[in-house]
């Protein structure tokens, strides 16, 4: 499975400074719809950039926490957050926080990577205030379209690649895991990426360059036919035929006021 270290967190970084996810931020922020004075924690919060914006979003009344397994992911930049921010690097799958202590738990690309997402989503529940809210994102990597001049190719690569994850279809299962949690769900909406060049700054650029980084580690796929796959999705965009689209589903979701009582044993 994909850890972010080292050059792939540098190169997860890039992505998430591209357009495209500056603005699946912003679609983000507007489903959170955050309050001054709303306590925040932002599960999987990689380089912290969400999590500057929410704590801008609560102000200096309110607080947020990013977590993330991996120290690297973090910019030392991200120190420097207004009062309400601050970082720490528990598992997602326990993580370390009082009971019923936050009004809002975000997790944004982050639960396929769990071995146990259940686990993960119970813990989301635990440390959520009742009446709380959740937002949770995830790609289901059979919905990413991606055109290539040898179709045969590209589904060894997109193949390989489902590696890089422990659950690479988690969006088909995730509404019956939040409800067996707990949660009600109060909307479902989805994000889409849509390039047709494949320069930097686009999603797709950053992905080709992450999944050639992993493949290559990971043996997978010979070195030969990544470079052909990459060398043909590059020809493809200079000559005009380049196509990539991906959708991200949104899962937002409530911890009920006033939770059932515990049966009787």
């Amino acid at each position: 499975m994909l850890q972010y270290r080292d050059e792939r967190a540098r190169k997860l970084e890039a992505i998430y400074t591209s357009a495209d996810v500056v603005a699946q931020r912003w679609a983000t922020l507007e489903r959170l719809n955050l309050r001054a004075g709303e306590a925040v924690i932002d599960i999987g919060c990689g380089p912290g950039f969400l999590c500057e914006q929410m704590a801008d979003a609560v102000g200096n009344t309110g607080r947020v926490l990013g977590i993330d397994i991996s120290k690297t992911c973090w910019p030392p930049r991200v120190r420097g957050t207004p009062a309400s921010g601050s970082l720490m690097s528990p598992d997602a799958a326990a993580l370390g926080a009082p009971d019923r202590s936050f009004d809002v738990t975000v997790s944004i690309q982050v639960l396929e990577y769990v071995e146990n997402p259940d686990q993960a989503i119970a813990e989301m529940f635990r440390v959520l205030k009742p009446g709380g809210r959740a937002l949770i994102m995830n790609t289901d990597w059979d919905r990413v379209a991606w055109y290539s001049s040898d179709v045969d190719r590209m589904m060894r690569v997109r193949r390989a690649w489902e590696a890089h994850c422990a659950h690479p279809r988690l969006p088909q299962t995730l509404v019956p895991r939040l409800r067996r949690a707990g949660f009600t769900i109060a909307a479902l909406s989805t994000f889409p990426i849509v390039n047709t060049r494949l320069e930097p700054g686009t999603y797709s650029h950053g992905l080709l360059e992450l999944m050639r980084h992993f493949l290559q580690a990971q043996g997978t796929v010979e070195a030969l036919e990544l470079a052909a796959w990459a060398t043909d999705l590059g020809a493809l965009s200079a000559k005009g035929s380049y196509f990539f689209s991906t959708t991200r589903c949104f899962f937002a979701v409530n911890k009920p006021d006033e939770l059932p009582p515990a049966p009787a044993r």
